[in-house]
């Protein structure tokens, strides 16, 4: 049993490491209250990997040693092709996008508390529209204090540099991408006693959106206006609470609630209002980790965000949360997903919309070097009136993708993808729809 242990939390340190080398990697700002993602119902160690897991585990690299500390750079070289890069119905324009980006995680090596500092860069080089050209950056730690046998309270901090995608249907359309940063700061603590099992904490973030100018057009009398964004920016201010009971090793039944109070810093023009809110929600669930069946969370509940402004209705209904993997062979995993919440909108005049979304990915490992996915996944965006402006649109979102993973060595890692596009806009309001193709081919090297 022992034997067995040491493995797996081998095993689980591994899959972290990289986890880590991607957050930089990826400019990923996303951390809420991470430990309630993909936890194991079986105490510390969970006797599940997916394919692609156990695939980054078969390679993992060592890193450099660094004192009590070991050190992971990672490089990757994207080469992208996209068959309409603005998102448009008619007269798409394509062109072929240099993906650079590089990463470096710094882990401790200590038997007890740990600490993980990491940061990124990633450098979108378009060859023929320059002006869509971005640098993107992110810089970040995580620290965790062992409280005893088994308690944790987990720090962390994140600055992230991130443009959102001409592909948004909700992104404003300038003659440059709009970029906009993120901080997110978080307390966690993680308290288990026999079947109990507590996680609270705070959360704060805070996102800062920067304005862009119109494309020109000869017949717009003021050409060249700024659009505006700043309505956008907010101070986020997040607390959570779980309870969970493990009516089996394998399975536990939980019941959270989250609190979130949203302070934006900018009226929005026109209008002479602002979108401050507070918004709660209560959910119950139940998490799983069956050997070789599943591993994953399925929770249910309601939301409800309340406006300070009587410009805005109040939005509320059920709220879904869930992440799911299906180990249909020792071979095969099969992960689906599904979500509703409500988002903030990115248009004035109304400030939110309850956002559904689904996804499926299949992880195949063909040969032991060679692993190959596929996905589907669908967003449904719906919009809700506003006594500002009422507005009548729905936007859906629809991707299928592709890819295969080559191992050539430890340390270099070959891949190459197929993703397609496809953005559909109802109502009256409705915005242009699009469809797109992209390829991309990608060298990877990490140490």
């Amino acid at each position: 049993m022992t034997r067995t242990r040491k493995r797996k939390n081998k095993f689980a340190c591994q899959a972290k490491t990289l986890g880590a080398v991607c957050l930089g990697l990826g400019l990923v700002a996303s951390h809420s209250g991470a430990a309630l993602a993909q936890d194991s119902a079986d105490e510390d160690v969970s006797p599940n990997f997916s394919v692609s897991e156990r695939f980054e585990s078969n390679f993992a690299v060592d890193g450099v040693r660094a004192g009590s500390f070991v050190l992971f750079p990672l490089v990757r070289y994207n080469q992208v092709y996209s068959d309409n890069i603005f998102g448009e119905t008619t007269n798409k324009v394509d062109d072929f996008i240099a993906d650079i980006n590089g990463a470096i995680a710094l882990r401790s090596d200590w038997d007890v508390h740990s600490l993980d500092l990491f940061g990124g860069v990633r450098r979108f080089q378009y060859f023929d529209n320059t002006n869509e050209s971005t640098t993107d950056y992110n810089v970040g730690g995580e620290g965790a204090l062992d409280l005893g046998r088994r308690a944790r309270a987990i720090f962390t901090a994140e600055y992230s540099r991130l443009t959102e995608s001409r592909r948004s249907l909700q992104t404003a359309f300038g003659d440059e991408p709009v970029q906009f940063s993120v901080f997110r700061t978080s307390v966690d603590f993680d308290i288990r006693h026999n079947r109990f099992r507590e996680q609270f904490g705070v959360i704060y973030t805070k996102d800062d959106f920067f304005d862009v100018n119109e494309i020109f057009d000869p017949l717009d009398p003021t050409p060249g206006e700024v659009i505006d964004q700043d309505f956008r920016d907010r101070d986020a201010y997040e607390v959570y609470f779980r309870e969970s009971f493990r009516v089996r090793p394998t399975v536990a039944i939980f019941a959270e609630f989250r609190g979130e109070v949203q302070e934006f810093n900018a009226l929005q023009q026109g209008f002479n209002t602002n979108q401050d809110s507070q918004t709660y929600s209560v959910l119950g669930g139940v998490a799983l980790d069956i050997n070789k069946v599943a591993r994953g969370e399925v929770s249910v509940g309601y939301q409800k965000r309340n406006f300070d402004s009587d410009a805005f209705v109040d939005i509320s209904g059920l709220n879904v949360d869930a992440a799911l993997d299906y180990y249909l062979t020792d071979l095969t995993t099969v992960s689906l997903s599904a979500r509703r919440r409500i988002e903030n909108t990115a248009f004035e005049g109304f400030a939110g919309f309850y956002s559904t979304s689904a996804e499926i990915e299949v992880e195949h490992e063909l040969l032991r070097r060679v692993l190959v996915t596929a996905g589907a996944e669908y967003v449904a965006d719906d919009f809700r009136d506003s006594t500002a402006i009422p507005i009548d649109r729905t936007d859906k979102f629809f991707r299928v993708s592709a890819g295969v993973r080559y191992a050539f060595r430890r340390n270099v890692v070959l891949a190459a993808e197929y993703i397609h596009n496809d953005a559909r806009s109802t109502g009256a309001d409705a915005r242009p729809e699009f469809t797109e193709n992209i390829v991309q081919i990608s060298l990877e090297l990490r140490r």
